[in-house]
């Protein structure tokens, strides 16, 4: 009678954690959609004529987007509450699909993980971090988390007067 009740237990289990799983997946992605589809205030961009590096970047836009609600997330490893992101977006391509994702990163710190865009020419990365909008920030995207493969836009940023952390 008891193993009958733990193999129930086990099965239990067995289904209930995939769809639990499933579901806050299916929540991130929802929330992750609504941030990349909120309008956004221009704080930098920059374009060049010019490709750089292997993934051909040619230019960035950082975007501030005002939240409609506060959230609280995770910012150098305390519980923050935000009412802000900034959406980094970066031009060139086409980037290839990979098993490992981009990643955008500002100086030697993670922006994020990167999105292609259907084209595959664009790469967007969402931040809560602020103090990565910086003057004179470097902005580059590499396949994971290693620093040595990271490929630099060629233009660092600019931020215009009314936006960014000045």
């Amino acid at each position: 009678m008891k193993r009958a009740s733990i193999y129930r237990c086990v099965a239990i289990t067995l289904i209930a954690l995939p769809l639990l799983f499933a579901s806050a997946l299916a929540q991130g992605n929802s929330n992750l959609k609504k941030l990349m589809s909120l309008p956004g205030k221009v704080v930098s961009e920059a374009k060049s004529a010019r490709p750089s590096g292997a993934l051909k970047l040619t230019g960035y836009r950082v975007e501030e987007v005002q939240l409609p609600n506060t959230q609280t997330v995770q910012l150098h490893g305390q519980e923050t509450v935000v009412d802000k992101a900034w959406r980094v977006t970066v031009h060139g391509g086409p980037f290839p699909v990979r098993a490992i994702p981009a990643t955008i990163w500002i100086d030697d710190q993670i922006a994020g993980i990167g999105i292609e865009n259907a084209t595959l020419s664009q790469i967007t990365a969402i931040t809560f971090d602020g103090s990565l909008i910086r003057e004179g920030g470097v902005i580059s995207v590499s396949y994971g988390e290693d620093k040595d493969t990271r490929v630099s836009v060629s233009q660092r940023l600019q931020l215009k007067r009314e936006g960014g952390n000045q």
